[in-house]
C-alpha cells in the first residue's frame, strides 16, 4: 500500500481496540444475560487491553467481541423499533434512531471494533 505508514496505522488499530475494550468495561458488557461481565476474568479483556498483547490476539479478540456486540445491538434495535412504533415520536425527517441508548452505545463500539479489524487485516495481508 503506497504511502501508508504501517506503524501509525497499527497504532491506530491498537488504540481503537483499547477504546472498544474500555467501553465494554465501562458498560459492564455481557454477551447474553447468563454470561460473565467483560472483565479481567476473560482472555479477550487482556487481549484487548494489555499493552503487551500481540496484534494477532487483538484481532481475534475484536472479531469475537464484535460478534457478541452486534448480536446485542440487534436485540436493542428490535426493542427500539417496538418503542418507536408504540410511541410514534415526531420525526419529520425520518432520522431518529430506532434503537435504545444501549443499542446506540453498542453500535458505536461495533464501529470501533470493525475499524480496528479492518486495519489489522489490511496490515496482516500487506
Amino acid at each position: 500500500m503506497m504511502g501508508t505508514n504501517i506503524p501509525s496505522t497499527l497504532a491506530q488499530a491498537r488504540s481503537l481496540t483499547l477504546y472498544a475494550g474500555q467501553w465494554l468495561d465501562l458498560i459492564d458488557f455481557r454477551a447474553h444475560a447468563g454470561a460473565v461481565v467483560f472483565s479481567p476474568s476473560m482472555s479477550t479483556y487482556h487481549d484487548m487491553l494489555d499493552p503487551s498483547a500481540t496484534d494477532a490476539a487483538r484481532l481475534e479478540a475484536c472479531r469475537a467481541m464484535r460478534h457478541h456486540v452486534l448480536r446485542r445491538a440487534e436485540a436493542e434495535h428490535l426493542d427500539g423499533e417496538a418503542t418507536h412504533a408504540r410511541l410514534r415520536p415526531v420525526d419529520p425527517y425520518g432520522l431518529r434512531w430506532r434503537t435504545t441508548p444501549d443499542g446506540a452505545t453498542l453500535e458505536t463500539i461495533a464501529c470501533l471494533l470493525s475499524a480496528a479489524i479492518g486495519i489489522f487485516e489490511l496490515n496482516r495481508d500487506g
